[in-house]
């Protein structure tokens, strides 16, 4: 399954490649090569969001998503509905703004728990979204030819899968692998357990900062109204002997 999902990957960036190289041809012309590799692509991922395993949990159900999600879109483009280069620049903008957004998750946004290869999803999610969104205004902007930009979302579509390629791991018989799934859950659950016990550490001692602050002004308010009590009394007590004097 990893290798499948590395030659498909490799595919899928090369067809980028090939588009920037054209990036001064009519999408049209190049509509069915990137239907093609978005139709093997989606075809991959299916196979392998069913019969592989992951080290990241429902990781299989996402992957399956996009693979049926490329499948369609695939068949849009090589029915040729996708035949102006606008529409397949909105196309692609809306694909890999959502799929930036989507593949974010909890745990690799707490930047004091995720690893090195974590950090890169972020970075590659992160320019997606950019990338996305620039592409929905490019004719305001530089206004680059579709086929250009076609061809570089691909290639980050294509590196994003790549690196997902080595989270897969062939599916073995449950009694070879019984304890190793369990101990693998354990340290997830466990690292989870570590991140949610770290963000309750946070907010009880914000919540204990928040009280001595209350705390602290509760006292002011008190010395305040003590101070404002005795210079009260203390007036009081003078009107008092200056009317015994009086009298």
């Amino acid at each position: 399954m990893r290798t499948l999902m590395l030659v498909a990957s490799v595919a899928m960036i090369g067809t980028g490649i090939f588009c920037v190289a054209n990036g001064s041809a009519a999408f049209l012309t190049l509509a069915f090569i990137v239907g093609a590799a978005f139709c093997l692509m989606g075809i991959v991922e299916i196979i392998t969001g069913l019969r592989a395993d992951f080290d990241i949990s429902e990781k299989s159900v996402s992957i399956t998503r996009d693979g049926l999600l490329m499948v369609i879109f695939g068949i849009v483009m090589l029915s040729g509905q996708v035949a102006d280069d606008i529409t397949a620049q909105m196309v692609f903008s809306m694909w890999i703004t959502i799929e930036g957004i989507l593949s974010f998750s909890r745990e690799r946004l707490s930047a004091r728990n995720i690893t090195s290869t974590e950090r890169a999803h972020i970075v590659i999610n992160l320019i997606m979204i950019g990338f996305g969104i620039y592409i929905a205004f490019n004719t305001a902007a530089i206004n680059f030819q579709a086929a250009l930009l076609v061809g570089v979302a691909m290639i980050i579509l294509g590196l994003r899968r790549f690196m997902l390629s080595f989270e897969v791991e062939y599916n073995r018989p449950s009694f070879i692998t019984g304890n190793e799934e369990k101990l693998r859950e354990a340290m997830e659950e466990e690292k989870r357990a570590l991140a949610k016990a770290k963000e309750g550490i946070r907010e009880q001692k914000n919540a204990q900062r928040r009280i001595n602050r209350i705390k602290e002004d509760m006292a002011a308010e008190q010395d305040v109204i003590n101070s404002a009590a005795l210079r009260r009394a203390e007036r009081e007590y003078e009107k008092s002997v200056s009317d015994d004097v009086q009298n």
